[in-house]
């Protein structure tokens, strides 16, 4: 016999001591996402996206009342995998295994708790917290090194193509003024992970079908690679005509948000191209009748 679906208040608040356990089992992990956002420029947007999946949950608060809170056992094999990450992340001194239990753990408890119903409405404000978490090391670096080989030949052949000369050594560019280093920050791994950001986030707000919402996302790549291989031909034709104290200087820092800016427009762009048109019917003709 099938129990009756709880209450929300009543779910809420049955739900409160594993809450509270959860929260006391992931502090250090909390502390540690902290010390990563306000230390790592790669990670510095972490911060906005709880507060963008908890605004995501409350703008679903009337789907999520009119559904039966129901537990299911599917919770308690994720809960599993989830604590199993936990243990294999302190026993290794792996903190990105630590974090990505943490979202495991939190589809589990969802699971358990609430439901399959729930968990269902509640997957893209869960499933947006990947964005907050962190990557080891060894991919960050290999990704930020193919990121900026990829970034300073472009912006070679643009800037040659429009007048400037220079010598390249690897990451470094020797204009007539003086060299130019490329260096990590410059790869635009930080612009990448958030346009990545932003474009899940518009991917799930997307209306019309998955293919849709598919290539909104996806898009967030050659945007932010273009956006930053045109921040690094600025950079260089500032170098070479005006020179390059000023290429590293006011102007480097500013560049990077302008081109930030611009291409979240492009994103914007794509999005609105995606969105299904579906405006309002055509009014009936009115068909004029002689007078007899």
């Amino acid at each position: 016999m099938a129990h009756p679906p709880l209450a929300p208040a009543r779910a809420l608040l049955f739900a409160l001591p594993p809450v509270l356990l959860l929260v006391w089992i992931y502090a250090g992990v909390g502390r540690g996402l902290w010390t990563i956002w306000t230390t790592n420029d790669n990670y510095s947007h972490g911060p906005i996206v709880p507060l963008v999946s908890a605004a995501l949950v409350f703008a679903r608060r009337r789907r999520l009342a009119a559904l039966p809170v129901r537990g299911s056992w599917l919770g308690v094999p994720v809960l599993a995998l989830g604590c199993a990450l936990q243990v294999a992340g302190l026993r290794s001194d792996v903190f990105t295994l630590q974090g990505w239990s943490l979202l495991v753990v939190l589809f589990g408890l969802s699971l358990a708790l609430l439901g399959r119903a729930w968990t269902r409405a509640l997957a893209f404000p869960l499933g947006f917290l990947v964005f907050m978490l962190t990557f080891p090391p060894v991919v960050v670096n290999q990704l930020s090194f193919a990121l900026k080989e990829v970034t300073v030949r472009f912006a070679q052949r643009v800037a040659e193509s429009l007048g400037a000369t220079m010598l390249r050594d690897g990451m470094t560019l020797y204009l007539a003024g003086g060299e130019l280093h490329v260096e990590n920050p410059c790869s635009g791994l930080r612009s990448l992970i958030a346009l990545l950001a932003t474009g899940a986030l518009f991917a799930g707000l997307q209306r019309g079908g998955g293919w849709r919402r598919g290539v909104l996302f996806l898009a967030a790549v050659p945007v932010a690679m273009l956006a930053n291989g045109v921040r690094i031909t600025a950079l260089i034709l500032v170098g070479h005509y005006v020179g390059v104290r000023e290429a590293g200087g006011l102007v480097h820092d500013v560049s990077g948000y302008v081109l930030y800016a611009i291409a979240l427009g492009a994103l914007l762009l794509v999005r609105r191209w995606l969105t299904p048109r579906t405006g309002p019917p055509h009014p009936p003709v009115a068909i004029p009748v002689p007078a007899r």
